[in-house]
């Protein structure tokens, strides 16, 4: 009896301390610099919380190893609810870059709720022969492995995204990998590259001068703006495809679920809210929040996508 009694009891009091959470600061950890993409959602999600909960909500970049230092000390923090990590796309495709992954995207996480997209587009230059994504493939079949695709570096969404559509369409390409996504516009726009995946904000600019041209985009359904560009779904005639660069929130594994709720649930009123909005828009990013369980098994599906893909990326040239 007195062992139920001490169960009981501390059950109670765990329910009492998820009851009362948060009752001191949180930080989010950005595992980029400042400035990024991901440090300004982060921020913009860290103010919305402390509005909500009445606490303090720090953000502290902690950049290295492509996202991996700060990834891996969120994985070692208590699962309080009180150190969680702001990141994208790269949560998923670090780890298989090398031969001895620094952490777990599945394991060593919960996912608290994705915040943000940006679509990507697929460019080449003003002066391109291609006018079309058929006309790309039809000379990407009939000239095996002589077409140039810029990439923003060997692991960005720029160059495994391609690879993975080369080998969806069975076609061959020359990677041309660059610095930076600027430096890999640049040289597009330059026609030293016929082709680059870029991130849509980065490449508007260019687009709307007309020194870039649009083939097809990432998102899941057309985008207003660009109306007349198919997306790279319909022009694989792959309806379920879809390559966005996300940003979310999550948590240590063993998160308590109470505590997870009360996030995802102060998160997405937050972005209901034109100002958290705004600030997120700036940029480029389109509100899109998503709850745990979906969040959780959007990065699930990603990070056996990336195992196949990303882990030989490391082991040999993709074409």
């Amino acid at each position: 009896m007195n062992a139920k009694i001490l169960l009981l009891s501390a059950a109670l009091v765990a329910a009492n301390a998820w009851a009362e959470y948060p009752e001191k600061p949180v930080k989010i950890v950005v595992p980029f610099a400042a400035g990024s993409g991901t440090d300004v959602v982060a921020r913009a999600t860290g103010a919305a919380l402390a509005k909500r909960m009445g606490v303090a909500v720090t953000v502290e970049n902690m950049a290295g190893g492509d996202g991996a230092v700060g990834t891996i000390a969120v994985a070692k923090a208590a699962p309080d609810g009180y150190t969680l990590l702001a990141t994208s796309n790269l949560l998923t495709i670090t780890p298989y870059l090398s031969q001895k992954p620094p952490y777990d995207p599945v394991k060593d996480f919960v996912a608290v709720a994705q915040v943000a997209v940006i679509p990507l587009v697929l460019v080449t230059g003003e002066k391109s022969r291609f006018k079309t994504f058929d006309d790309l493939i039809a000379d990407m079949r009939q000239n095996p492995g002589k077409v140039r695709y810029a990439t923003a570096g060997r692991g960005t969404l720029s160059h495994l995204e391609i690879a993975l559509m080369n080998q969806h369409l069975k076609v061959q390409a020359q990677e041309q990998a660059h610095k930076s996504g600027e430096d890999a516009l640049v040289a597009t726009a330059g026609g030293k590259a016929e082709v680059f995946l870029a991130n849509l904000p980065m490449a508007l600019a260019s687009l709307n001068k007309g020194t870039l041209r649009a083939l097809a985009v990432s998102s899941s359904a057309r985008l207003p703006r660009m109306s007349s560009v198919p997306t790279l779904g319909e022009a694989m005639k792959r309806p379920a495809y879809e390559a966005n660069v996300w940003f979310g929130v999550l948590a240590p594994s063993r998160t308590h679920f109470e505590i997870l709720t009360r996030l995802e649930d102060e998160i997405g009123i937050e972005l209901q809210q034109a100002a958290v909005r705004a600030r997120i828009e700036t940029v480029g990013g389109n509100v899109a929040f998503l709850r745990s369980a979906p969040f959780g098994g959007q990065i699930a599906y990603e990070s056996r996508k990336w195992a196949q893909v990303a882990g030989g990326a490391a082991k040999a040239p993709l074409q």
